[in-house]
Formats: structure tokens, C-alpha cells, sequence
């Protein structure tokens, strides 16, 4: 395996692995006084704002996950795009 495939996958699953150790911690921390996890709530603006949904001991672990994720996830499709732009200039 070339070095951009390794760092490609390594990313994507990094990033993968925040964003769901970020919602496995908010589902752990869930605020008493909000009705629980159900297929009502939105996954979306759980992620953006977790301060809605958790206590505050846990929170900037949270956010900080939450923006890992989507950065590692950004750094995998800057290494395919870097891929497809070394490829095609090497034609």
C-alpha cells in the first residue's frame, strides 16, 4: 500500500472514530431533564450543539471530538484530492 492509502484510510477511520466516540459520550452523559435519545431527535443538531444535550463535565471532551471528526474526515478527501490532481498531472 502506497503512503496516500495509508493516511486515507488511517483518517477516515480517525474521524469516523471521533464522531462516534463524541455521540457514544453524549448518549452516556445525557442531561436528566431532556427526554432520552429516540428516533425523534435530530443526530445532526445533537453533534452541532451538545451543550443542549449533556452535562457540563463532559463537554469539551465532546467538542472536542465533534471537531476532530469532521477536520480528519476533511484531511482524508484532501488526500484523495491530492491523489486524483498528482494522477492526472502525471499523465
Amino acid at each position: 500500500m502506497s503512503t496516500t492509502e495509508t493516511s486515507f484510510i488511517g483518517l477516515l477511520f480517525a474521524g469516523t472514530l471521533a464522531l462516534l466516540a463524541g455521540m457514544l459520550l453524549t448518549r452516556l452523559h445525557w442531561r436528566p431533564d431532556i427526554p432520552p435519545y429516540d428516533r425523534q431527535t435530530r443526530v445532526l443538531d445533537v453533534t452541532l450543539h451538545p451543550d443542549r444535550y449533556v452535562k457540563d463535565a463532559p463537554l469539551r471532551v465532546i467538542r472536542s471530538l465533534t471537531v476532530a471528526g469532521p477536520l480528519l474526515l476533511a484531511c482524508a478527501a484532501g488526500v484523495v484530492a491530492y491523489e486524483i490532481v498528482r494522477v492526472t498531472l502525471s499523465s
